[in-house]
């Protein structure tokens, strides 16, 4: 039986690696590449597996430790701004999606339990997938980055809650066994509060002295969470994350994390692939569900989130880009779907399908949230139906935060596309002696540099509306600091098209974006790493021929002074400095 367990493992991560080879070759998630490892080696394919319960048996730790690992990476202060606003519409999406989900299988003679779980598992969207492609387009901090995440944290915590529910589906309809369930919830909740706050630090910033068992003492603290959730009646799925939410109240959260990285992977990856592994191929009798299936993740769930943050004021575009981008299923739901095909309230077919959709949805969210401009047009088409005031209704939150430019101040200005540090550098040391106006993505910079009086402008897209608000044909300078380097380089063409005597300033990381800017018609592109990289070689080259270091002594002294004056400015802006 050992020998049968190595090979099985051996399979499951050999056909894991290559196909996740093919998966970035064609940059794809990995998770994608998994579930096809898992058709390929398992009955549907190869048959490459012998000992199926036992490999089930450990993706359940899989599930643990990647729940573990979302726990630790929750952020709450990303939904801190606008907190309302996500819990209200997180929860909103989730019932209407599941009582319209849940409606619609009935109709198709789907027994209610499973036409729910149904409802729950196209409910829930993925916070992995959608961190990852908002931090390759550097759209994290932004402000549909904030929400995006604000939403995916809101489903995953109700996921959490959800899921021991549904394996006790009586909790939900008679008083007393809800209560009870309710009581048991509230209890291990308030434990592992407790247990988080008093004991936890302690135990972390001991061990933290040893490598060895500050790494065993992290995984402990992972099996110790589960073995209290199984106490109070409730899946290791619930343990893993609660004991990843305590783990991120501790200052050791981060390495932790890095620490369990590896192992997390590991286990995820034969979850994963098992899942793979029990899918079959359905009828085409099953092809009506199928399509309503991915209706309700490509038309529904965009339509509600986007509604949602359009009366919440953010604008069409934004609002669009948001519902685009939630619109695939989440890790959850692989976690539901497993669930309910291991108690029985989920038929093979509808498991199939489930796996299906959640499969084709993750593919499909790059191109989903490209296709954000090409839909906004399309909506634009129905604004004339609107009047102006119901327009300008839906975009209150973006203009509220906004100083437009006076007339005289557009002109022979200098307008900064992009305020992150760099920008904002640029912004503090112009705009005392010069006509400054910024446009930035990110509500939040906006309303900080219109409170102190400099004319700043809400850009989620550089279109016309925004080249006459800043005045970019009558614009003297352009000072590009945008990280995402295809928005820069559009932005710079289109400025010079626009007016050709502007001196256009740009910012580049890489070699290639800084040619890309050049060949686009910047006038300039500074790339700060290099010019500090020349510095820093021409001051260890001079310590190395006299012994001293250039800009010691009362340069150093000031500019600690300035470092920490900054600092400060940093504490009071993003919070305290650790």
């Amino acid at each position: 039986m050992a020998v049968n367990l190595l090979f099985d493992l051996a399979a499951i991560i050999i056909a894991g690696t290559i196909l996740a080879y093919i998966a970035r070759y064609f940059k794809q998630p990995l998770l994608v590449a998994y579930l096809i490892a898992g058709i390929v080696i398992g009955p549907l394919g190869l048959k490459l597996i012998s000992d199926y319960p036992t490999i089930s048996a450990l993706s359940e730790f899989g599930v643990a430790l990647l729940l573990f690992a979302v726990g630790m990476e929750m952020d709450f202060g990303k939904m801190f701004k606008y907190k309302k606003l996500i819990f209200a519409g997180g929860i909103a999406q989730v019932l209407v999606t599941t009582i319209v989900v849940a409606a619609i299988m009935s109709l198709f003679s789907m027994p209610l339990i499973e036409a729910f779980y149904v409802g729950f598992i196209l409910a829930f969207s993925s916070t992995v997938v959608v961190v990852k492609l908002l931090s390759s387009t550097n759209r994290l901090n932004s402000l549909e980055g904030k929400l995006i995440i604000g939403y995916a944290l809101v489903q995953d915590i109700i996921a959490v809650i959800i899921l021991p529910l549904l394996a006790n589906p009586s909790a939900i309809t008679s008083v007393a066994p809800f209560a009870e369930f309710l009581a048991r919830l509230v209890a291990l909740f308030l434990l592992a509060f407790i247990v988080s706050k008093i004991a936890l630090p302690k135990i972390i910033n001991y061990s933290s002295k040893s490598r060895e068992i500050f790494y065993l003492t992290t995984l402990s603290s992972c099996f110790a969470f589960i073995y209290l959730s199984q106490l109070f009646g409730f899946s290791i799925a619930v343990g893993g994350f609660l004991g990843g939410l305590a783990m991120a109240r501790t200052k050791s959260n981060v390495e932790a994390l890095a620490n369990i990285r590896y192992i997390r992977d590991l286990f995820a990856t034969i979850f994963f692939v098992s899942l793979g592994m029990q899918f079959n191929i359905f009828p085409l009798e099953a092809l009506p569900i199928l399509i309503a299936m991915l209706a309700i993740v490509f038309v529904l769930n965009p339509l509600i989130l986007s509604a949602i943050n359009l009366w919440a004021g953010f604008g069409g575009r934004t609002s669009i880009f948001i519902g685009l981008a939630l619109a695939q299923a989440s890790e959850f739901s692989f976690i539901i779907a497993n669930q309910g095909l291991f108690l029985g309230q989920l038929q093979q077919q509808t498991f199939n399908l489930s796996i299906f959709v959640i499969l084709v949805s993750i593919i499909a969210t790059p191109y989903m949230m490209r296709s954000t401009e090409r839909v906004y047009r399309f909506a634009l088409k129905i604004k004339p139906f609107f009047k102006k005031k119901n327009i300008e209704y839906f975009e209150r939150r973006i203009r509220e935060v906004e100083l437009e430019p006076k007339e005289n101040e557009k002109k022979d200005h200098i307008i900064i596309a992009g305020s992150g540090v760099f920008g904002a550098e640029i912004v503090e040391s112009l705009w005392k002696t010069n006509r400054v106006v910024v446009v930035d993505q990110d509500p939040e910079v906006i309303s900080k540099f219109s409170k102190r009086g400099i004319p700043a402008v809400y850009g989620e897209r550089f279109d016309d509306s925004v080249w006459k608000k800043i005045g970019l044909q009558e614009a003297k300078v352009l000072i590009v600091t945008i990280p995402d380097t295809r928005t820069a380089a559009k932005l710079v063409k289109k400025t010079k098209e626009l007016n050709g005597k502007i001196a256009v300033f740009a910012r580049a990381h890489y070699f290639t974006d800084a040619l890309e800017l050049y060949e686009s018609g910047a006038d300039f592109v500074i790339m700060p790493q290099v010019l500090g990289g020349n510095y820093c070689l021409k001051t260890i080259c001079s310590f190395l021929e006299t012994g001293k270091i250039e800009g010691g002594g009362h340069l150093k002294e000031e500019f600690f002074s300035y470092l920490e004056e900054k600092a400060n400015e940093e504490a009071g802006l993003f919070g305290k400095r650790n």
